[in-house]
């Protein structure tokens, strides 16, 4: 019955682990939900309130099209000085620029490693991996660091470099998105379901 037990909470854990900012210490992998839970921003906390992530703001290689993009009249951000939709690559902002989406702040998750392969495969995208951590968290920090420093982490793809890819390589060495890759198959498999649709008709 324990044993039971113990797998729940671990469970439980996998899907709802929200964390309190003032719990969180330097090299923590996060992540904050975004358009309402479809998926998942992802950083490098760094201490001292700043989180160290990667983004792109021209979405040219997103989900929207330029038209759909907000012009670039948001405010400076009195904490860390950032102001939405002007930064690009890999930057470094306060906690609430970084978990806020659209005027809401949302609440900031730990990312897991070495989830076990039954929460791994009951798990929802973009919020572990059975991928194992063995770096310190001085070095995961020195890796975000680093990349900020030369913002040196090459051109930012919503499926092939995203910032999933950016904090799993900064904590492990490897630049993995189990997240974008879902989304890459279920692309795929429309554009193959297209395909054959179109086949069929002529």
């Amino acid at each position: 019955m324990n044993k039971i037990k113990n797998k729940f909470e671990d469970g439980k854990e996998l899907l709802w682990k929200k964390v309190d900012p003032k719990d969180l210490k330097p090299g923590d992998h996060i992540y904050a939900y975004r358009m309402c839970g479809s998926y998942t921003h992802h950083g490098i906390y760094v201490g001292s309130g700043r989180v160290i992530h990667y983004t792109s703001t021209d979405n040219k290689n997103g989900l929207l099209s330029p038209s759909e993009v907000k012009p670039k009249t948001a405010p400076t951000c009195p904490e860390c000085g950032y102001q939405e939709n002007t930064g690009c690559g890999v930057i470094k902002t306060c906690l609430d620029c970084f978990r806020q989406h659209n005027g809401t702040l949302h609440s900031i998750h730990f990312f897991k490693y070495g989830a076990p392969r039954w929460g791994y495969l009951l798990k929802i995208a973009g919020t572990c991996s059975n991928l194992s951590c063995d770096k310190s968290p001085e070095e995961v920090v020195e890796v975000a660091q680093k990349s900020l420093r030369s913002n040196g982490f090459g051109t930012y793809h919503v499926i092939d470099n995203n910032c999933k890819h950016f904090a799993t390589y900064c904590k492990t060495g490897v630049s993995a998105s189990e997240q974008a890759a879902f989304y890459d198959g279920f692309a795929k498999k429309c554009r193959d379901a297209k395909e054959r649709i179109k086949k069929f008709v002529e």
